[in-house]
């Protein structure tokens, strides 16, 4: 015999919806918030007037008039504004890829307090990355005057290329964190520990950081590094509505009979498009008297070499870099028109492209003349980079702490 909705799990949807909505609209008012949500004004009220006494939430003034010019002012009462209480508790963040770990303390606004980062390679430890991430939370703990009451908790991302060198496995199909969550949390000082597929994460941090309204179609989040990792967020953001292809994707063929390598199909984008691959390509034509300019700006050293910098040989004149680009670049076209037709994508973010403004024109108008206005419009860079990345521990915190359980934590559902 199934049972109704408990009290409690209500309270917790009609609290998590109005905190999402709050967020994903920006400001807005009881008003508002009653439309959107289809609930009606009393219970609105009662629900944030409570969070208001929380300090979830805090009344910001009142909504502008939609029309500041008409001379006729609306009578009564303007709408009063709401927004998550910034400062109701601190975020801290980790994102551990192959080349960096960053680790950062911010608001709930997701504004950031404090960073660090540290280089690691092949031979940097599993302890040592451990240590770290601990090491830095707690000084930026320290720095703030916080203690773990006041943070909501730490959220590490873990690439999935570091997966097995921080001994995460599947189990049942997922993946299975709790080596490293136990490894986290041993430390009497530490918040609760969360993690994930920093892909994801990340894709999720440069959502929320737009504060532009629910999604309306799937977003694919491209990263670009040793491999090419492929992250779709779909539109109700929750932890199980997102997909990773990230060994798939690297098997598609983007060019037949194109590029080899090892363990991977002729043409593919692992073969064509990684950042190995294209510093390969360039080598074919890369010395000082063929490339000058390139040669220069890398200092002879063919591993410097990036999309920015081979964009900026073009225009100086490196006429061999031409072909090179343009062949690099209609194999991107193709990528991106297949995500795009794969995914129902309304956007494809590009992540650790290490595109400057000018950069990401060019990346931009390749595209166009390649693949369309199209393709080309939906292109966008991601403001979660480099020095960043940790935002997508701060947003998985935020997702499974807060949002999901209404702004209270599990243990005080349970108390109640």
């Amino acid at each position: 015999m199934l049972n109704g909705i408990s009290k409690r799990d209500l309270k917790r949807i009609n609290r998590m919806q109005v905190l999402r909505t709050v967020w994903e609209a920006g400001p807005i008012s009881r008003v508002d918030l009653s439309q959107q949500l289809q609930i009606t004004r009393a219970s609105i009220t009662q629900i944030t007037n409570a969070m208001i006494e929380e300090g979830l939430l805090v009344e910001i003034g009142e909504a502008p008039y939609q029309n500041q010019h008409d001379s006729k002012l609306p009578k009564g009462r303007r709408k009063i504004l709401l927004d998550i209480n910034a400062n109701f508790k601190f975020v801290l963040g980790a994102v551990i890829s192959e080349q960096e770990i960053t680790v950062g303390l911010c608001t709930m606004h997701m504004e950031i307090l404090d960073k660090a980062s540290m280089p690691c390679d092949e031979r940097t430890s599993r302890k040592e990355m451990i240590q770290f991430i601990i090491h830095a939370s707690e000084r930026m703990m320290n720095n703030s005057c916080l203690d773990k009451s006041s943070v909501l908790g730490l959220g590490v991302g873990v690439m999935p290329i570091m997966i097995g060198r921080m001994r995460v496995f599947y189990k049942d199909g997922m993946l299975d964190f709790s080596g490293l969550i136990r490894a986290l949390s041993d430390y009497p000082t530490m918040p609760p520990v969360f993690c994930g597929n920093a892909v994801w994460l990340q894709a999720l941090a440069n959502s929320d950081l737009e504060r532009k309204g629910i999604l309306n179609a799937n977003q694919v989040y491209l990263h670009l590094g040793g491999h090419i990792h492929i992250g779709v967020l779909r539109p109700e953001k929750s932890e199980r509505d997102y997909l990773t292809y990230s060994y798939l994707t690297e098997r598609c063929i983007v060019r037949p009979g194109g590029r080899q390598q090892d363990g991977y199909p002729a043409g593919s984008v692992r073969a064509q498009l990684s950042v190995q691959a294209m510093q390969a390509r360039v080598a074919e034509v890369y010395s000082k008297e063929r490339t000058p300019f390139l040669y220069s700006a890398t200092d002879g050293y063919i591993e410097r070499v990036t999309l920015e910098q081979l964009y900026q040989a073009v225009s100086s004149g490196d006429v061999r870099c031409e072909e090179v680009a343009r062949e690099i670049m209609i194999d991107w076209s193709i990528l991106l028109h297949n995500l795009v037709c794969c995914f129902q994508a309304e956007k494809i973010v590009l992540h650790h492209f290490g595109l400057s403004e000018k950069g990401f024109a060019e990346f931009q108008k390749y595209v166009r003349q390649i693949a369309g206005d199209d393709i080309a419009e939906r292109i966008t860079c991601s403001t979660v980079e480099g020095k960043t990345d940790f935002l997508g521990g701060c947003a998985l915190v935020l997702l499974k702490n807060f949002y999901m359980n209404g702004g209270t934590p599990e243990q005080d559902f349970q108390e109640e």
